[in-house]
């Protein structure tokens, strides 16, 4: 399967073991309850011992226990008034700079924040990196790519710019909170769908496939978890749970509203299989069901060209959500328990938290 650029290799190749320094990192929330960005706390308390002192400015704050060398500032970036929201970050960010010496700026996932003052980090030669995971070329991704240091990446097909400025490096996935099921050789009944209830994640087109295998596969149950990201998914979440009323009233469906991350690991253990529709950068939901040990069935070609189809004889990269439903669920106990570990040594190695943080920093410190 296709690796992500020797990753064990990459320290080497762009710089180690250099003095550390004053880092300022630019993200969307510090926040451990937010859906989708509960993560990015921990990845901050990961960097903090490899730097001095830590800057976070964030768009928004919530549960949020940091270590001691982290200071965090909210510029309160309020939806549906970006303007104002971009007027104010501005200000914070240059107060913020003027007030304290950084070595590096980190921008995570924050790509709007991140070209508007990549002219300013380009002029008082701050270096500066972009993470950025994402299927979408835009304007403001390409004023990214010019005028800061690089973009970071998960895969290389997770990030539409290619080059010597675009950093793939893997997932990171705290393997330590995803305890790995032993045994996947039962038949699988219980599908679980885990993200945002937004429309590019498909999820109508699950429930009709499902229901498709069930005329197959009578036992199967499909469990929906996840809230819409934003108010204007709403609708969305509504017109696909009244489309499917009557599959929720058999028993065989069911809508869950999101759980807390940290709840996610649990979750999984009573699951025996993952069902993921949508198409475009790595999501990080599939990797952590790989994590989990449980088989993930998924178009995602981001995934298949890192951790292979169903289809064990070949990538089956065309293959549908259907074909590759289909192909797991005939697949013998005992060839599916072996894939499964397969895929799970496959993600300690290019996903795992640990070596993430290395291969970040050692970009991050790079001269």
């Amino acid at each position: 399967m296709e690796s992500i650029g020797n990753l064990n290799k990459i320290g080497s190749k762009w710089g180690q073991n250099l003095q550390a320094s004053n880092l300022l990192v630019i993200n969307y929330a510090m926040d451990e309850k937010s859906q989708v960005f509960s993560h990015q706390i921990e990845l901050v308390n990961q960097l903090s011992p490899k730097f001095d002192q830590i800057t976070v400015l964030t768009a928004q704050v919530g549960v949020c226990n940091t270590e001691k060398n982290v200071k965090v500032i909210s510029f309160d970036w309020v939806e549906g008034k970006r303007v104002s929201s971009l007027i104010r970050f501005l200000k914070i960010f240059i107060k913020t700079i003027r007030s304290e010496k950084f070595t590096v700026l980190f921008s995570h996932m924050t790509s709007v924040q991140s070209a508007f003052i990549s002219p300013i980090t380009r002029v008082i030669k701050l270096k500066h990196y972009l993470w950025f995971a994402h299927t979408s070329n835009g304007i403001l991704l390409k004023v990214s790519r010019l005028l800061t240091n690089g973009i970071i990446t998960s895969t290389p097909g997770s990030c539409p710019l290619k080059g010597s400025k675009v950093y793939p490096i893997g997932q990171s996935i705290n393997s330590k909170k995803f305890r790995k099921k032993n045994s996947n050789t039962q038949p699988i009944k219980n599908l679980v769908h885990i993200g945002r209830f937004d429309p590019s994640k498909n999820i109508k087109e699950i429930v009709y496939e499902v229901k498709k295998l069930r005329s197959n596969f009578p036992d199967l149950k499909l469990e929906v978890i996840g809230s819409p990201s934003s108010d204007r998914f709403k609708d969305y979440e509504s017109n696909v749970k009244a489309k499917f009323d009557l599959e929720v009233q058999l028993g065989w469906l069911k809508f869950t509203p999101h759980i807390p991350r940290s709840s996610l690991p649990e979750i999984l253990q009573t699951y025996d299989c993952f069902i993921h529709s949508f198409q475009g950068s790595l999501d990080k939901t599939i990797v952590e069901a790989t994590f989990s040990g449980l088989p993930v069935i998924t178009i995602n070609n981001e995934y298949r060209k890192i951790f292979g189809s169903w289809n064990l004889t070949n990538k089956g990269m065309n293959n549908s959500l259907k074909d590759e439903a289909e192909l797991l669920l005939n697949l013998d106990g005992s060839k599916r328990q072996s894939e499964v570990d397969r895929r799970y040594e496959v993600a300690i190695e290019q996903h795992e938290l640990t070596g993430w943080i290395d291969r970040l920093v050692s970009i991050l410190k790079s001269r």
